[in-house]
């Protein structure tokens, strides 16, 4: 509950912080004042990054009346055009500002934004992302807040006679206590994109993806993952459904103490787009968690569904409200058997032109279908406190994202992402109580062709 308390409190204080950033020009602003070119600029500005693009081109129409040679509400008309699927009329304005003697920033988002036109229209398109970064984990073999765990029923601890420890990739000193360990993360994601030109079936995506870590000092965060994708989106008016499947197949390099398995999962996420501001999802699927070898008694089966309401509130800020239920069920170890009930709340602030900061607080609490089997007394065969295992998991996260042509429009291909994850397991059985700080920063690369 005291967890329960504190994801409360952040989601109020989210809530208080996030209505006062309001569209500071209302339509009583403007009917006092319509004939106003700046005023008219500043609505619009705010109507299309608040999703409201129909006011944003009455408004900026409106400033062309009084100021038909302003370059710059023209070339804002077209990218509100483009925001309304109006691609034709969008292609003429930026034909015929193509023709004009423009400032050299105006040319070059003319050009940036009839590239954009031209890859939206091409039935075929496709993307490659590579990153580069490091991660670094202060927990990095989830080690227990309490230095002891229950093995059949007797409490072990690292400093006891029954020494508690974890073995080392190299096989040199085993842990004894938290350890910090950071890695080198390389990724690269190749996706494909086709559009059938069919009213209903708008994007078929398939993507392939390999994720890299390595240089870790404990041999707990080292490995490799291999993932491939397909799906669909499939749209009738306001609503649309996107069906997915993917395969991940997962090959540690500690693989004795963490083993190697395969993850196939299904989803199916629909869309309700109720407002230009808000947007609600509901999605549903099922994972199935496959070991190599020894370790198959671990295979689970995970049946999942989530809700989240997306809200554009103001100018520079959005918020998602997100809740999710998981069952997960194993047919050997009755120990994985448990059902998961979180939320999430996160806000995403617009800092300035390409600076992007998103803060999140999430509660998650975890209900096991039996007592833990080392909780048992090895003597009677009894359980040693008669509890089933239950943890609350809180956590909050702070990311930051650069836009690298806000730097130099030679950076147009570029982003830099930073983030921090902190989470606090709190469990009522011994040796499951942890907490654990993340940190990672990535440089990464995306061109489309």
């Amino acid at each position: 509950m005291k967890h329960f308390m504190r994801f409360a409190s952040l989601a109020a204080v989210t809530t208080v912080l996030a209505y006062p950033a309001q569209a500071e020009i209302s339509y009583a602003d403007i009917l006092a004042d319509p004939d106003n070119p700046a005023l008219n600029q500043q609505f619009a500005n705010e109507r299309l990054a608040g999703g409201d693009a129909k006011a944003a081109l009455a408004a900026v129409e409106r400033v062309l009346v009084a100021e038909p040679t302003n370059f710059g509400a023209r070339l804002f008309r077209a990218e509100v055009l483009v925001a309304l699927g109006a691609d034709l009329q969008a292609e003429g304005e930026l034909r015929a500002l193509a023709a004009l003697p423009l400032p050299s920033d105006i040319k070059r988002r003319v050009k940036k934004l009839r590239d954009r036109l031209s890859d939206r229209q091409r039935r075929f398109s496709a993307r490659l992302n590579l990153a580069l970064g490091f991660m670094e984990n202060d927990n990095a073999a989830s080690w227990p807040e309490d230095n002891t765990i229950l093995l059949n029923g007797t409490a072990v601890d690292s400093d006891g006679a029954n020494r508690y420890s974890l073995p080392r990739l190299d096989g040199s000193d085993p842990i004894t206590e938290a350890v910090k360990d950071d890695v080198i993360t390389q990724n690269l994601t190749l996706s494909a994109h086709y559009d059938p030109g069919s009213q209903f079936i708008r994007d078929l995506t398939i993507s392939l993806g390999v994720n890299t870590n390595s240089e870790g000092d404990s041999g707990y965060l080292d490995g490799d993952t291999t993932q491939i994708g397909i799906g669909a989106k499939l749209q009738r008016g306001k609503l649309s459904l996107t069906p997915r499947l993917s395969l991940a197949e997962v090959e540690n390099d500690f693989e004795d103490r963490l083993g190697n398995y395969k993850l196939t999962s299904g989803t199916l996420t629909a869309q309700w787009q109720a407002r230009q501001t808000t947007r609600f999802s509901l999605s549903t699927g099922v994972t199935e968690l496959a070991y190599d070898d020894m370790l198959d008694r671990n295979d689970t089966t995970t049946l999942s569904g989530s809700f989240s309401w997306e809200e554009i509130i103001g100018r520079r800020l959005s918020t998602n409200l997100g809740s999710f239920y998981q069952k997960v069920d194993s047919e050997e170890n009755g120990d994985l058997d448990k059902e998961l009930f979180g939320a999430s709340l996160t806000m995403r602030l617009g800092l300035m032109r390409g600076h992007f900061l998103t803060l999140g607080a999430s509660y998650i609490e975890t209900e096991h279908a039996s007592v833990y089997s080392h909780s048992y007394d090895p003597s009677s065969g009894t359980p040693a406190d008669g509890k089933v295992r239950e943890d609350e998991i809180t956590g909050t996260s702070i990311d930051y994202l650069l836009l690298g042509s806000s730097l130099s429009p030679l950076l147009n291909n570029v982003f830099f992402t930073m983030g921090y994850q902190s989470s606090e397991t709190e469990s009522n059985t011994i040796g499951f109580s942890q907490q654990r700080d993340i940190f990672s920063a990535r440089v990464n690369f995306g061109y489309r062709f």
